[in-house]
């Protein structure tokens, strides 16, 4: 059996073949972002800077570096669907997936993950980070702090914060995808839940800041999205088993 180097660089090699597409998106979507960004750092000023607090620039060109950053990000997720659907292609002839997924499924299951990354996105934006920033807002002001924060690492830490809650919703969708393919059995997601969910936490400590109402706000949408996965990948284990019973 092939080491799991060997597998990576046969990847590697495959996605090579495709830069060229891959590279054209990321910077379409660059592109199209950056000149957006001017009113979208207003509408995150204006609907998520605590009141009290002074947003400032520290040198000349924070602003230009941040919308960079921030384009770039949004360029990469441009170009993440291409990414796994040619790895899917990829291991579908490497590993001769049993289950191989129809172009109707692959549609829906492109629409359910836009649709619970929209969810995640809106879940981090319209609920956990006015909660968290004004939480912490309050702690500085009562150990005697003047908040002034950099537009930088403000806007930064609210785009980043927000982009990794949209794609940890997208757990079912990850979940689903590798029982249907075959690749991972219901019961082995079932037997490793516990370690799955310490490790969730632990991501959740390492993305918040080093409180526990933001960790907490993290880490459960996890857990949440990592049972319904759970659920509904279990509806379809079921309905492969019946339909080949042999498979099973």
């Amino acid at each position: 059996m092939a080491s799991i180097y060997e597998e990576f660089g046969y990847i590697i090699a495959s996605l090579k073949r495709k830069i060229m597409l891959i590279s054209a998106v990321i910077i379409a979507g660059f592109c199209v972002s950056y000149p957006l960004l001017d009113p979208l750092i207003v509408k995150i000023k204006e609907d998520l800077l605590p009141e009290g607090v002074k947003l400032i620039y520290i040198y000349p060109v924070e602003v230009i570096m941040v919308k960079v950053k921030i384009s770039f990000f949004i360029g990469m997720m441009f170009g993440t669907p291409i990414v796994c659907y040619y790895v899917y292609k990829t291991l579908k002839v490497r590993f001769g997936i049993r289950n191989p997924m129809k172009k109707t499924h692959l549609i829906m299951l492109l629409c359910s993950a836009i649709s619970l990354f929209l969810l995640g996105v809106s879940y981090s934006y319209f609920l956990m980070l006015p909660l968290v920033l004004k939480y912490l807002y309050m702690d500085a002001l009562a150990a005697g702090a003047i908040a002034t924060y950099s537009i930088h690492d403000f806007i930064f830490f609210v785009v980043i914060l927000t982009l990794i809650l949209g794609i940890s919703f997208e757990l079912p969708i990850v979940l689903v995808f590798l029982v249907h393919s075959g690749l991972v059995q219901i019961d082995t997601l079932k037997e490793y839940r516990r370690y799955i969910i310490v490790a969730m936490f632990v991501l959740a400590a390492i993305f918040t800041p080093p409180d526990v109402v933001s960790q907490l706000m993290v880490a459960f949408p996890l857990i949440i999205c990592y049972e319904i996965g759970i659920i509904v990948a279990s509806i379809i284990a079921k309905r492969q088993s019946v339909k080949h019973p042999l498979r099973a």
